[in-house]
């Protein structure tokens, strides 16, 4: 057991419970959305970065002080720059996700309110392992953990403890805004905030800027993955740990859905999707001959 200098780094995705309540549809896709969006962020989780755990719909990461100084100087800016990955990597898979799904259903037709918070902490903790499993523990992981609920608008956010942003702040991009949150056994705690929305629509519209072919390749991969293995991994979760109790009827149109919902993305629809968006040419204009309101004036024709 020692303590050692860290940074702990909590990747939140909000904005979809609500969602999952509709019916059994909404809250199979959405634990395939949920899924889909953390295996993103995880693919850029390597050295200096270890994986924590996952909570539920959050990611806990953290990396610890090497030994010395110079060294330690070295993961701040590498820890630095992984957190506009982070973010990219989410926005990137959600942007595909939101253009191009045909489904109705609550989750998917709210993907675009979805969003990542990252809360960034830098302090020490203890070091040590229970079950043989390494652990990290003490008042700055409990702080970093709290700043998850505050006050700050928006779910999609960079924010950052002055402790953090002393020591990254040289390595970011973008403005951040001064904000403080007070809690019980803390007091006052002074934060930095960057605030993302912008991002994640400029992400969006740059699906439009590939070429016909990128894009289709996009949707194809996007089609792709919503195959039999993941929807089945999907229905296994909510069967153990339902976003809320499921009566039989709902549990056995889980099944079904996770039966033959990748078989009809697949099969009826894949081909429709490619064209309907490579077709459609800018942000959500319409789904499912819908149009939508997102760029605040009535949709072009298709």
């Amino acid at each position: 057991m020692e303590q050692r200098k860290l940074i702990i780094i909590l990747a939140d995705i909000s904005g979809y419970t609500r969602f999952m309540l509709e019916n059994q549809t909404a809250a199979l896709h959405g634990q395939l959305v949920i899924s889909r969006l953390i295996e993103a962020i995880l693919k850029h989780v390597d050295i200096p970065l270890t994986l924590q755990e996952i909570e539920g719909d959050a990611v806990f990461l953290y990396a610890a002080h090497p030994g010395a100084d110079a060294d330690w100087n070295a993961v701040v800016e590498q820890v630095s720059r992984k957190l506009g990955r982070f973010f990219h990597a989410f926005i990137d898979e959600l942007a595909v996700s939101v253009e191009s799904t045909p489904c109705d259903c609550a989750i998917c037709r709210n993907a675009d309110q979805l969003g990542l918070k990252i809360v960034v902490h830098a302090g020490e903790a203890v070091f040590h392992e229970i079950a043989g499993r390494p652990q990290v523990s003490g008042a700055d992981v409990i702080l970093a953990h709290r700043l998850l609920k505050n006050s700050v608008p928006g779910n999609e956010y960079l924010l950052l403890s002055e402790a953090a942003y002393a020591a990254m702040g040289p390595h970011l991009p973008g403005v951040f805004e001064r904000y403080q949150e007070s809690y019980d056994g803390f007091g006052a705690v002074p934060l930095r905030v960057r605030f993302l929305h912008d991002d994640s629509l400029a992400a969006r519209d740059a699906l439009y800027t590939l070429s016909d072919g990128d894009l289709a390749a996009l949707v194809t991969g996007y089609t792709n993955a919503i195959n039999p293995i993941a929807f089945v991994h999907c229905l296994i979760e909510q069967l153990r740990h339902p976003v809320r109790p499921f009566t039989l009827r709902e549990k056995l149109l889980l099944i079904r859905d996770a039966i033959f919902g990748p078989i009809r993305m697949r099969l009826i629809e894949g081909a429709a999707i490619r064209e309907r968006v490579v077709a459609r040419g800018k942000r959500r204009t319409s789904w499912n001959g819908r149009p939508a309101a997102l760029d605040g004036g009535p949709a072009p024709p298709n």
